[in-house]
């Protein structure tokens, strides 16, 4: 009956009116994109028809807006009950009619964003070149002349409650001008001195999710730090020339250069050797007293395990060994002796034309091996150490970014560089921990773990019976491009820069000579020469305890023989000075600063010793009880 009425029912109808209706039927069968298979829209429920109207919105959404069809549920409903018709009506103008749905209308980009600059989606350091430039100008807060002091080098001599420092070390950084090869993307510079040129500061470029620029300072702290326009006669006033002088007074010099390939070491280094030798073979009186003294150039190359002669014509290779009396031999290492500072500069021109090179992708002649230059001063007369001058062209470091169009043989080399940077690395900060009171015994320095550090075992060996100083050089690039890198370099630097710490309540070590009064000092000579009071007097010079202790050997025995001792004499004095330095350093002390005497450590290990005995008796009790038992 339902089918004859609603046939009766289109009979009835206007043929205009029935055609019509078969049109909209048409358009609307062509605008909506439902599959045959989907389900029919529900009808549309009355005002208070809570879940009739949550099947309506689910619909609707699944039809225009699939991904918000998870936002129909209870507390939705809830909030719009009672006005479900003007939320679907809002629907509609959001997201279209049912069937046809439309795109929302992208809100307006905030100031700054990628999308608000043309269109070109998130923004690169490069893109606000300009704009970092400008912050980093902002930022810089350099000191006005950028030199550093004469005496950065002999400051760190003394520390009066620890005694004497017998080997220091100074940590600096040179950040090299920008270059030609620099200018590109990212070319602006961003790593740049601090107020007082005791830190370096990179300035770390970095673009917000806003896609404003920002500036992230990583600020590392050391002695000095010169900028782009340093003078390299400055650099080498602050930190050549003191170790020049320590060689010529028999003691031990070393400086070395750390940085990323292309930063700068190689040229900073060649710079520094050239002033080295002309301070070496300077006019005037010191010339005279240099004709007496034999100087002699050595040049090896140190690759992992393989050392090399640069200055042999047949490259040959060098063995690093130790003797049994604990001296560092480099056999089949040539020593040339030098006469003038022409022949000493053919010599180093020579050696780094030898020098392993390879190209990489930072630098087209990268040093791929430890340049180790070796200048020897012969004692005076009577003397019997000689002074020691180490010029160390490190490798050039490498990330992994750098490395990776590597063939197999430039990754084997990359590979033995970081390690023996690493060893480096720790030896210094062993070293040093050495160096505070009490645990000159207890801390391992691991200087055989790399040829390169075993070739400097005097800077390093707690017990060398002389003074050793040692400046670490970080060489870094300034623009932005390399900032990851600087700022690498300067975190591997910064930490060499330790200072000795000395206990809260450390006690007086009365037998340390660096402690004494002159007065307590002019006894000792007299006693340990022996001499008269007269003479040790003018052997001590009104010097303090750790003043006298500096005293080089060939100084000391120029003053012993202005005071009329012999040969004999001088060396005597000189030797227990050094082993009352060394047994200083290396003197037992307790946790509290206190010190243990011979009488303590006797004592402690007789006590040791009985209370091992007892508990070994006391094992041996139980094991009698035991076997009586079973």
């Amino acid at each position: 009956r339902k089918s004859r009425r609603t046939s009766s029912t289109a009979a009835r109808r206007p043929l205009s009116s029935r055609s019509a209706t078969g049109e909209q039927q048409k358009r609307a069968t062509m605008a909506s994109p439902r599959s045959p298979l989907s389900p029919r829209p529900p009808p549309s429920p009355g005002q208070d028809d809570t879940e009739a109207w949550r099947a309506k919105f689910v619909h609707f959404y699944q039809t225009n807006a699939p991904s918000k069809a998870k936002f129909v549920n209870d507390k939705m409903m809830a909030k719009w009950k009672g006005r479900y018709k003007e939320l679907y009506s809002n629907l509609e103008r959001k997201y279209g009619p049912l069937g046809a749905p439309t795109s929302p209308p992208r809100p307006p980009s905030r100031p700054g964003s990628g999308r608000a600059f043309g269109g070109r989606g998130k923004r690169t350091v490069a893109d606000l070149s300009s704009e970092f430039e400008a912050l980093v100008n902002k930022a810089r807060r350099e000191c006005p002349d950028n030199k550093a002091p004469l005496d950065l080098v002999d400051a760190k001599l003394t520390a009066a409650e620890n005694g004497l420092e017998t080997s220091t070390f100074t940590v600096c950084a040179r950040i090299r001008p920008k270059l030609k090869q620099d200018e590109g993307d990212e070319d602006f510079v961003c790593v740049v001195p601090g107020e007082h040129g005791r830190a370096a500061r990179c300035l770390v470029p970095r673009v917000s999710i806003t896609g404003r620029p920002k500036l992230d300072e990583a600020r590392s702290e050391l002695d000095w730090t010169w900028g782009p326009n340093a003078d390299e006669d400055n650099i080498f006033d602050a930190v050549g020339r003191p170790l020049v002088h320590r060689a010529l007074d028999g003691q031990v010099g070393v400086i070395f250069a750390y940085g990323q390939t292309g930063s700068g070491k190689t040229h900073t280094m060649s710079n520094l050797m050239e002033r080295v030798v002309g301070e070496l073979f300077k006019s005037g009186a010191a010339a005279n007293v240099m004709r007496h003294r034999k100087i002699s150039f050595s040049y090896c190359e140190i690759l992992g395990s393989d050392a090399n002669d640069c200055l042999s014509p047949s490259h040959d290779a060098v063995k690093i060994g130790e003797m049994l009396d604990g001296r560092v031999v480099l056999k089949n290492l040539s020593e040339h002796e030098v006469e003038d500072a022409a022949q000493m500069h053919a010599l180093v021109k020579k050696a780094a034309a030898t020098r392993s090179t390879e190209s990489t992708a930072r630098n087209d002649t990268s040093s791929r091996s430890h340049g180790i230059g070796i200048v020897t001063v012969a004692p005076p007369e009577g003397c019997a150490l000689a002074g020691k001058l180490y010029v160390i062209d490190l490798a050039g470091s490498e990330r992994a970014a750098d490395s990776k169009d590597h063939d197999q043989q430039r990754l084997e080399e990359t590979k033995a560089i970081n390690i023996s940077l690493m060893a480096l690395k720790e030896c210094i900060r062993a070293r040093t921990k050495a160096s505070r009171p009490g645990a000159a015994r207890s801390v391992h320095i691991p200087y055989r773990r790399a040829k390169l550090t075993q070739v400097m075992k005097d800077v390093f060996d707690v017990a060398s019976p002389r003074l050793c100083a040692t400046v670490v050089l970080a060489c870094v690039a300034p623009t932005a491009r390399d900032v990851d890198h600087s700022k690498n370099t300067l975190s591997y630097a910064a930490p060499l820069k330790v200072a000795v710490e000395a206990a809260p309540h450390l006690q007086r070590d009365d037998r340390d000579p660096a402690l004494w009064a002159t007065t307590q000092l002019i006894e000792w000579v007299a006693e340990t020469a022996p001499c008269t009071m007269e003479q040790a007097k003018q052997i001590v010079n009104q010097n303090t305890g750790v003043q006298f202790c500096a005293v080089s050997e060939s100084a000391l025995f120029a003053r012993c023989a202005a005071a009329e001792l012999d040969a004999k004499q001088s060396k005597k004095l000189y030797g227990a000075l050094w082993t009352a330095v060394i047994d200083a350093k290396t003197r037992n002390r307790r946790p509290d600063g206190t010190i243990i005497t011979e009488e303590d450590e006797a004592r402690e290990k007789a006590e040791k010793a009985q209370a091992l005995r007892d508990k070994a008796a006391l094992w041996k009790e139980r094991e009698k009880t035991l076997r009586s038992d079973f």
